[in-house]
């Protein structure tokens, strides 16, 4: 049960700027689109009813000129599959379909000109509300209150169309709106059985009202009524509660420590006790102190504080408070499950006081501070701590210092100590007999005992014990939601979620959660899956029926890093609901930021309905490399490929962005080999996963810092093919956010909290523009086109082409014969399989040149890339103009293509061929390497041998593919004259066009 604040947040929001959805979320009016796309960031949700329509829609601007709407459209009137009581399918009611939408942004609009785009409905799946637009918008007046929209659809809606919205100047909160709406509603799915069928085309009106995120409008067209409420959410902003309960930072004025020397500091450990106990009360945690000659070295990590330098700075400042005298350094190393992430060493201690009280700036503070990836040395073990364990339950010998609770005024400034109503709340806390019922920030202690939350890291009631040691055990209440089953449409399930980690020793945790059902209709499910895959997650329903009780997780995770950026993870037990096994994980971490590279291998045993320690026969073993990438603006790339748990191989490409608030969204499609027909796949085209998710980070919600994300998913349920089992412990997701907060401007973070700091932009990232490309683009043209052959070459090259093409046809039959002949032949097959699978590899190797190579490899990579869709067009042209039969037709070789099967997907030219060379021609010519032909021309067979195309037609291909690279490379190959040069960093990425005329 999340979003604790979720009330507050959206109340207190009165001066936002609300976004303006049509019914089906997109910006536009009341049915039609307009060309608008909302700020960058902003997410909206809502839900409209224009009979027969229900409509529960989601809406995200994950670009600045990229629009995403995902849409549950119920349709009154038609049943999802019977009226008839009792048979299957009686309980799910009206008729529902998923529908996804776009909207592109072509360019905003101008002094003179309207902004433009572009826009597609129901792109995958059934498509019954399947259509393509194109709209203008203007605004006008002179505070812009008048905006107007004309526009051109196909299918649904269809034909011109035309939107108006006034906001009177007095009344900003009101607007009144008005469209035309071309919609042919007569042409809708069973439109005959719905209201649908008596609307019509015409015009509607309607009155809206905002308030902060919140709006609601009421439309009336021709024929009735309509409503549409929703609130939209600007993801952009850097956090929406002000962090009035953050405890504040360590401080001494008023009760400073003894420092001892260093000498004395040896021989009484309660001096390092006192330290580590300062610290656990910051929600440090796993601390390790040694002192090495004139250093001071710390390990640690925080439980609570989100941003990587804000919690180093907290605890740099601590330790120097409790520091011997005469020790000039400080390294502190801060660690993930005792796994070393990133090292600071301040050299030069007096200059650290310096800045901490304001005296220096950051530039003069940067020349002593030393930020990189830990060494092996830099981990302080267990064995080391020895010293030091037996006082740390101890009293301390030195009264701790007051840590206060933030003023309000302003968030995560401390100077001095307040005495503010949240601190005397921590304070009583510690002294009432356990359980406690807490809310204040740090309401649940580190001494190891139970206490009761309210409205902590986003849970309505919790309880929870946590010490030093990260050891914790948690009750939380757990929610899910379940759509779309033939035997009812909603499902839901509320349990008791109990969570117990223990640290075992250095590295070695032992982690387990149990579930006990309290209230849920999943176990309705009664219809058994017609997958023909192995059951691997369709049977959810099975294991809710099994009992009330289960055992959620038990298992044992190993974490290591044996060298400097490379981390491993060994684990065995109940990896979660469904499976249990033994495998491992290891992750490398270039010095290069931008990407990251990981292996998992798990050997998989299918766990038993009861949810306990029974088991199904069912066994596997899966293997998920995966290629992580980060690009600008907080945009990461994720690309997996290898054996997925019903044994099925495939790739599942992931896309997320980040957001100021750290909220992030993205996507994942999974295509593999598995033969998923169950609705709506089918033999011919098996269904393939796919889903979309939310990740929300609840310190942008909640008035105090915290690390807690609550997450939400939209994927099918009942699926098999593409799953992935629930990683024990991913080693990219440990790593991920203080990894990039170390590559982040300086690294430092607010890492001091000064209030003279906080505009910086190490401090608050500002949010950076999208630059447009068209410039590079439009010159990289213009140089392409300066390059194009005379049109003598242009026909003496045709007249070549052609006699070669129609000199290779007369080998098409015989050929095709003994390949007809073979058809069966393994040989045959898996060279069918490399002919396929060759055009990706080209392209995905492009790819990584121009994203990892040097400034060569990366305009060569770029060139590569522009051959790959200039000669795809061109062939394209080429099978819609000629339209051949492909071989395994059976019409002959010059046929035109049969009934039942579209030009786009003609034989002539092989689009397989024209790929594969078009992206190898710029590499080969540039390095001189000419066995890539051969590559490209291995991949060309394999579509000859999988009778997929005529031999004429892969020589075709593979000249068109050769002399669009050609072309290109001769053109912009030379950088000295012109080119874009892509410079990465370890903090940044750098994108600059030249030219030299």
């Amino acid at each position: 049960m999340k979003y604790t604040w979720c009330g507050c947040l959206i109340l207190g929001a009165s001066g936002a700027i609300a976004a303006t959805p049509n019914h089906g979320g997109q910006s536009g009016y009341i049915n039609m689109p307009s060309a608008v796309v909302e700020p960058d960031g902003t997410f909206g949700v809502g839900y409209s009813y224009d009979s027969p329509y229900g409509q529960l829609w989601v809406t995200s601007n994950i670009l600045p000129f990229l629009q995403m709407t995902g849409r549950y459209v119920s349709i009154t009137g038609i049943p999802g599959f019977t009226n008839v009581p009792g048979e299957y399918g009686s309980g799910y009611g009206r008729y529902k379909d998923k529908v996804v939408d776009a909207k592109l942004r072509l360019w905003q609009e101008t002094t003179w000109l309207p902004s433009v785009a572009v826009g597609a409905t129901d792109l995958f799946g059934t498509e019954l509300f399947k259509g393509q637009y194109v709209v203008a918008t203007k605004t006008f007046g002179a505070t812009k209150n008048i905006e107007a929209s004309l526009g051109y659809a196909r299918k649904r809606p269809d034909g011109p169309f035309a939107g108006l919205r006034w906001t009177p100047a007095a009344l900003p909160r009101w607007s009144v709106v008005a469209e035309y709406d071309t919609t042919n509603y007569q042409r809708d799915f069973r439109a005959a059985e719905t209201a649908a069928g008596k609307r019509s085309k015409g015009p509607s009106m309607g009155l809206e009202y905002r308030w902060g995120w919140l709006a609601v409008q009421a439309a009336r067209s021709r024929d009735q009524f309509s409503v549409n409420a929703f609130v939209s959410i600007p993801f952009g902003e850097r956090e929406f509660i002000p962090k009035v309960f953050e405890p504040a930072y360590f401080v001494d004025d008023k009760n400073p420590p003894p420092r001892p020397t260093r000498d004395e500091w040896r021989n009484d450990a309660g001096y390092g006790a006192d330290l580590v106990k300062a610290l656990v009360k910051q929600d440090y945690k796993n601390i390790r102190v040694v002192q090495e000659g004139n250093t001071l070295a710390l390990t640690l990590t925080n439980s609570r504080i989100s941003n990587l330098g804000r919690a180093v700075g907290r605890a740099a400042r601590t330790a120097v408070a409790f520091m011997p005298v005469g020790v000039s350094n400080l390294r502190i190393t801060y660690t993930k499950l005792d796994q070393p992430i990133a090292t600071y060493e301040f050299l030069d201690i007096p200059k650290l006081n310096d800045y901490f009280a304001g005296k220096i700036d950051r530039k003069a503070f940067l020349d002593v501070v030393l930020m990189r990836y830990p060494e092996k040395s830099d981990i302080i073990r267990d064995d080391q701590q020895t010293w030091l364990n037996e006082f740390l339950d101890r009293p301390a010998q030195a009264q701790s210092a007051v840590v206060a609770t933030t003023p309000a005024a302003r968030p995560v400034m401390a100077v001095e100590p307040a005495a503010a109503s949240g601190a005397a709340a921590a304070d009583v806390a510690a002294t009432i007999p356990v359980p406690a019922v807490v809310k204040a920030a740090n309401a649940v202690q580190n001494d190891g005992k139970l206490a009761v939350a309210l409205g902590v890291d986003g849970d309505v009631v919790q309880v929870k014990s946590l010490d030093r040691e990260a050891n914790r055990f948690k009750i939380a209440p757990k929610v899910g939601f379940f759509f779309n089953d033939p035997s009812g449409a909603f499902r839901y399930s509320i349990s008791a979620l109990a969570n117990y980690d223990q640290r075992l020793g250095d590295g070695l945790y032992l982690n387990s959660a149990a579930s006990l059902q309290l209230l849920e209709t999943v176990s309705g499910v009664k219809q058994p899956s017609n997958s023909d895959l192995p059951h691997v997650r369709s049977d959810v329903a099975k294991y809710m029926r099994g009992g009330r009780f289960s055992l959620s997780r038990i298992v044992l995770n190993k974490y290591d890093s044996p060298a400097e950026r490379v981390y491993t993870r060994m684990s065995a037990g109940l990896y979660e609901d469904m499976f249990r096994g033994v495998g491992g994980q290891v992750l490398y971490l270039p010095k290069d930021s931008r990407w990251a590279a990981d292996l998992a291998v798990d050997a998989l045993q299918q766990r038993g309905y009861k949810g306990l320690f029974d088991s199904l026969d069912y066994k596997t073993v899966t293997a998920i490399g995966s290629l992580h990438y980060r690009l600008p603006h907080d945009i990461t790339v994720t690309a997996r490929a290898g054996r997925f748990l019903a044994k099925d191989s495939g790739v599942r490409v992931e896309f997320k962005r980040r957001f100021q608030s750290g909220i992030e969204v993205g996507a994942w499609y999974t295509h593999t080999n598995a033969n998923d027909i169950a609705t709506p796949g089918s033999v011919a085209n098996p269904y393939q996963d796919r889903g979309i998710f939310l990740s929300v980070p609840l310190n942008s919600m909640l008035p105090m810092d915290t690390q807690s994300t609550a997450g939400f998913s939209i994927s099918p349920w009942t699926r098999d093919g593409g799953q992935m089992v629930a990683s024990p412990g991913d080693l990219y997701d440990m790593v991920e956010r203080p990894r990039a907060d170390m590559h982040s401007y300086d690294g430092l973070g607010n890492f001091a909290e000064r209030a003279d700091e906080q505009n910086l932009p190490a401090v608050n990232p500002p949010v950076r523009p999208f630059v447009s490309p068209w410039p590079a683009m439009r010159a990289r043209l213009e140089q392409s086109s300066s390059a194009m052959p005379e049109p003598a070459d242009w026909v003496k090259a045709t007249a070549l082409i052609g006699g070669v093409v129609v000199a290779t046809a007369l080998s098409d039959k015989p050929v095709d014969r003994f390949v007809k002949k073979h058809q069966y032949s393994s040989v045959l097959r898996n060279w069918d399989r490399v002919g396929k699978a060759m055009p990706f590899a080209l392209v995905g190797a492009a790819g990584a040149a121009f994203a990892f190579g040097d400034d060569r490899m990366q305009n060569i990579g770029l060139i590569s890339m522009q051959s790959v869709a200039a000669a795809t067009g061109l062939a394209m042209v080429g099978k819609y103009a000629i339209g051949r039969a492909r071989p395994g037709e059976e019409r002959g070789p010059w046929s035109s293509v049969g009934d039942g099967y579209k030009r786009s997907d003609a034989s002539f030219p092989s689009g397989h061929s024209t790929i594969a060379f078009a992206a190898v021609t710029p590499f080969a010519k540039e390095y001189d390497a000419p066995w890539l032909y051969g590559v490209a021309a291995l991949g060309a067979a394999g579509r000859v041998a999988g009778r997929n195309h005529w031999v004429s037609d892969t020589v075709a291909g593979s000249i068109l593919g050769y002399a669009v690279g050609s072309w290109l490379w001769s053109a912009q190959r030379d950088q000295d004259k012109s080119g874009l040069s892509i410079n990465p960093g370890p903090k940044e990425v750098s994108v600059t066009w030249q030219t030299k005329y």
